[in-house]
């Protein structure tokens, strides 16, 4: 067995138990087997003791063994526990040989002498299997051949028979031979793991030479990258050795392209490619370069470079024409030093005169920016440079060749250099000198007069220790800096660190907008932060935390890497987005939602009717889109205002709502609505549905006390029979509603073909109108409006439309196409600038008469348009006349009387048009300043005809002459119609009885003659 205090010892303890472990199980199987075979081949005669008591209890220790083994294997021992693990193993092979061989000895007694030899060969080649099994470990190897093997072969020579003596014999001849070979294969085995452990060593060693190395070339480089100068060494053939990223950025050179090894020639022409070289020409710069004695001395120069910087060189020459030089960019401070540049360029000749003896590395150690200082095994002062000297300033008289490291300390304690030690002057040097004799240490030092330096103190092969001095004043300032701009910010922020999430510094925004005390935030994970809730994995631009008190918040959280009380972390910064998410949402919410009546609008019916058609289109269903129209709303809207208009509007959502029993309602518009189903069969299933709209305004519609009976008209078009995508889909339900509404109130109608032609031709007539006034297509036809004298007053102009292929369209055709489409507005502008720019010429003073649409009424710039008319055209403003509708006014009140008296203030006249067919309030003639009331033809046509519509007529002229406003009738047909008129006091006539409405040309006379109304 190996030995647990020798390292070689100790590993062969490891390699036996791990070959064992492998091994033992397969033994304690063979033993099985072999205890087994041997039972199987005994005689009934033998006792039943013998033949199964016996090797049953031998057996049972077998496996218990065997499962102890089982459990062992795959876990790693240290080398006492292999070594406990080899005893036990050693007694249990003593224990279970000798339990063996009293077995085959009682066996012997028993047996006949014919069954002793197979016997005993069954239980040797046990024996033998077990002790090639314990190779590895000698000590129970030979136990087994020495308490089994020996004595099965001497039982067989001492039995007296030839055979069994021959058998006896060989059998201990090959425990011999065995044993023989199991000592010359452990002595191998010895040999190869004593190699195997020599072999780790020298590895372990290689490696730690290696991280040596690796750590000191890290080292270095670090210091190299880390200077705030340039830095470069070339050898004697003038060819870069090294140098810093400093040097590349002060050149503008690429890194990619400045290799070691590389010419000095090759690296000026780079510096003259990008302009980073001297104000001289490249070969006088060579000539100059290359001259032995700028080689040879050491020199501070300033030179001046064609891009404008400045930069100070300088150059100490090394042992065989090779240089180190440092190369600092001075271009901001150069003006400021421009004043002793000659002085310090003296100054710097004398002292490079005078240590012109001193060592290259001295020289080196002098241009670098940190402070160095070397110690021999002693801690006495061997080497410092200038930068160490200026650091400790207030202990510079002690630096000098051969001061111990504790002196110079004292002497700085003394003059109070260290604000840290003041008032436990021993007790912190004790500390210092106790880091000074680490291996590595590096701290941040504090020196007087707010300085700060990071020490970074290595010791050396042969004892002694390099220092490094980092000024990180800047630094230092910065980070209290950086603590104040944390601890104020208004902003939650935090610091975590980089691996465990663990929040380790907070600032007070964060303590007070997640409502935590500050040593609880600290005892908090960012983990703990988050909120628990998910939204099934849907994508998001912010993260949810919780507060205090359970609430969620929606953060924006912006993170940033820094080092943190010298370890990785990272500085975050949360912006709360609850609000400005929850805004989001709502306008979301209402972008796609009528305000009005809380129904999906066009954009959110557009999106559903796009993923319904899909639908449909995968599941090889169909789908059904109702338009829907509210019969006469226009007509409530002006009788009642639209406040009642409104309120019809949200009861009439609701009752499509609840009739539709879960379909698809949206409102497109006005009194517009849209209604989607894909119930089988279709079409029924949509007929059915739109009866059933159409019932739920069986009983009228209450607000503020008025009973409103409110009907429906429905088109229907389905998908795909009609249509095959949205704007088709859609287009064809407006067609069949289109008929519906020209068919009655109340209808409904389904699309067909015919619908189709219909729909083209209103497109194409809308397509044609818009290009109307380009065209000159539209023209104007005046009608004349005659005094009670039979003067002519003036002429009412009214368009008409003479379209290129269908001849002359109606105006009760065109204007509602119009109005629908929206090419009105440019209708209307257009008609009164020509109304304006005929009147104009006329040479008489006869008033024009315009007609206004409600749409152009409503338009902002309406008196804008009307100032222009009047400016291009030069019409007197008391000549125009606009004629407005109740309609119009209703609409709002307030807004209306603004515009109507803005245009007064011209001098334009109004006239209140179709008088008595609309709402006829009173409030009407007293709050807008009307200049003329229009009867609507409608009364007129029945005088002589109607008593009513006398009396009607009566009124109205009683009633406006009351008010001072006269009264023009139009729709006179008849000379009865006239003469009653006349009768009643009417003071102004129109219709076709005074004047067929004509183009200009056909009433150029007027201009000239008095127009007599036919008697």
């Amino acid at each position: 067995m190996g030995d647990t205090t020798d390292p070689v010892g100790r590993s062969l303890l490891v390699e036996q138990f791990r070959i064992l472990r492998k091994q033992v199980p397969a033994l304690y199987a063979a033993l099985l087997v072999d205890s087994i075979s041997v039972g199987l081949v005994l005689p009934s005669t033998v006792s039943p003791w013998l033949r199964f008591g016996l090797p049953a209890a031998l057996l049972v220790m077998c496996l218990v063994r065997l499962s102890q083994w089982i459990r062992l294997n795959g876990t790693d021992f240290s080398p006492e526990e292999a070594y406990r693990q080899l005893a036990k193993t050693r007694l249990v092979a003593v224990v279970l040989n000798a339990g063996f061989v009293f077995w085959i000895l009682a066996l012997f007694g028993t047996v006949e002498p014919s069954l002793r030899a197979p016997v005993a060969l069954l239980v040797f080649m046990g024996c033998v299997g077990t002790a090639y099994c314990l190779g590895s470990f000698p000590p129970a190897s030979r136990l087994t051949m020495l308490i089994a093997g020996a004595p099965i072969g001497t039982l067989l020579l001492l039995s007296g028979d030839a055979m069994m003596i021959s058998l006896g014999i060989n059998l201990l001849l090959l425990l011999g031979l065995l044993g023989r070979m199991i000592n010359t294969n452990f002595r191998s085995f010895v040999q190869l793991v004593q190699t195997h452990s020599k072999m780790t060593e020298e590895g372990a060693r290689a490696r730690a030479a290696e991280q040596t190395a690796t750590a000191f070339a890290e080292r270095f480089d670090t210091a190299l990258n880390n200077m705030s100068q340039g830095l470069c060494f070339f050898d004697e053939d003038q060819r870069l050795i090294v140098c810093n990223r400093q040097y590349l950025e002060v050149y503008d050179l690429d890194p990619e392209l400045v290799r070691p090894g590389m010419s000095l020639n090759a690296i000026v022409d780079l510096r003259y490619s990008v302009g980073s070289a001297p104000k001289m020409s490249k070969a006088e710069y060579l000539v100059w370069r290359n001259s032995a004695p700028v080689i040879a001395r050491q020199s501070d120069t300033t030179v001046e470079l064609t891009n404008g910087r400045i930069v100070r060189i300088r150059h100490r020459p090394m042992e065989g024409n090779g240089w180190v030089a440092t190369h600092e960019d001075i271009t901001e401070r150069h003006r400021t030093e421009a004043a002793l540049a000659e002085a310090k360029a003296a100054a710097e000749q004398a002292e490079a005169a005078a240590r012109s003896a001193h060592t290259h590395l001295t020289e080196a150690l002098d241009v670098v920016p940190e402070g160095l200082a070397v110690f021999d095994k002693n801690d006495r002062l061997v080497l410092w440079n200038r930068q160490y000297a200026e650091f400790y300033t207030a202990s510079e008289e002690a630096l000098e060749s051969g001061a111990p490291f504790e002196h110079i300390l004292r002497v700085g304690l003394a003059r109070g250099q260290y604000p840290d030690a003041i008032g436990r002057e021993e007790e912190w040097l004790s500390e210092r000198m106790a880091c000074h004799v680490l291996p590595r240490y590096s701290h941040e030092q504090h020196l007087a007069g707010d300085r700060w330096v990071r020490v970074e103190e290595r010791r050396t092969g042969d004892g002694g220790s390099i220092g490094v001095r980092i000024d990180i004043t800047d630094l230092k300032r910065r980070e209290a800096s950086f603590h104040l701009l944390f601890e104020e910010n208004p902003l939650p922020m935090w610091v975590a660190d980089a691996k465990t999430r663990q929040l380790i510094a907070v600032n007070g925004a964060m303590c007070r907008h997640y409502g935590y005390a500050r040593e609880a935030l600290l005892a908090m994970s960012e983990t703990q932060l988050e909120h628990g809730e998910t939204d099934g994995g849907a994508e998001r631009d912010f993260e949810l935390h919780k507060s205090a008190c359970g609430d969620a918040i929606q953060v924006v959280i912006e993170s940033r890497p820094l080092i943190y009380e010298g370890r990785q972390a990272y500085v975050s910064v949360a912006f709360d987005v609850t609000e400005r998410n929850r805004t989001q949402q709502k306008i979301s919410y209402l972008a796609c939602h009528d305000a009005l009546t809380d129904l999906p609008n066009r954009t959110a019916l557009d999106q559903h009717l796009v993923a319904a058609i899909q639908r449909a289109e995968v599941s090889d269903g169909g789908l059904a889109v109702l338009c829907i129209d509210l019969d006469h709303f226009k007509e409530i809207n002006d009788l009642f205002g639209h406040a009642i208009g409104d309120a019809v509007l949200r009861e009439a959502s609701r009752r499509l709502q609840e009739a539709a029993q879960g379909s698809y309602v949206a409102r497109v518009g006005g009194d517009e609505f849209i209604g989607l189903t894909d119930q089988l069969p279709l079409p029924a299933s949509a007929e059915l549905l739109a009866t059933r709209m159409r019932a739920a305004f069986d009983q009228p519609i209450e607000v503020e006390g008025h009973a409103l009976k409110v009907d429906l008209c429905v088109g229907v078009a389905l998908f795909p029979r009609d249509a095959g995508d949205v704007v088709s889909l859609l287009a064809n339900a407006d067609a069949a509603l289109y008929r519906a509404k020209h068919e009655g109130r109340g209808a409904i109608r389904l699309f067909t073909s015919a619908m189709d032609q219909q729909l083209r031709n209103r497109r194409a007539l809308e397509h044609d109108l818009r290009l109307a006034v380009e065209r000159g297509e539209l023209y104007l036809e005046y009608q004349p409006q005659q005094r009670r004298d039979g003067r002519i007053a003036g002429y009412e102009a009214l368009v008409r439309w003479k379209h290129p292929v269908r001849g002359i369209i109606a105006p009760g055709e065109f204007i509602p196409v119009a109005e629908k489409s929206g090419a009105i507005a440019q209708i209307d502008d257009w008609v009164l600038m020509e109304a304006c720019r005929e009147a104009a010429s006329w040479d008489q003073p006869l008033r024009i008469a315009v007609n206004v649409s409600a749409a152009q009424f409503r338009r902002e710039n309406l008196d804008a348009h009307v100032r222009k008319a009047l400016r291009e055209t030069g019409l007197p403003p008391s000549r125009l006349e606009l004629e407005i509708t109740e309609g119009v006014l209703i609409e709002d009140i307030a807004r209306a009387k603004k515009t109507m008296q803005s245009l007064k203030t011209l001098g334009i006249l109004f006239a209140l048009d179709d008088f008595g067919t609309g709402y006829s309030s009173l409030s009407y003639l007293e709050a807008f300043p009307l200049d003329r009331i229009k009867i609507d033809r409608c009364f007129v046509a029945s005088l002589g005809q109607s008593e009513r519509s006398l009396a009607i007529v009566r009124a109205v002229i009683g009633l406006a002459h009351g008010l001072g406003v006269p009264v023009l009738a139009e729709g006179i047909e008849t000379n009865e119609q006239m003469s009653l008129l006349l009768h009643e006091g009417c003071d102004e006539l129109q219709g076709y009885l005074i004047g067929r409405p004509r183009r200009l040309a056909v009433n150029r006379e007027t201009k000239h003659d008095v127009m007599q109304a036919a008697s």
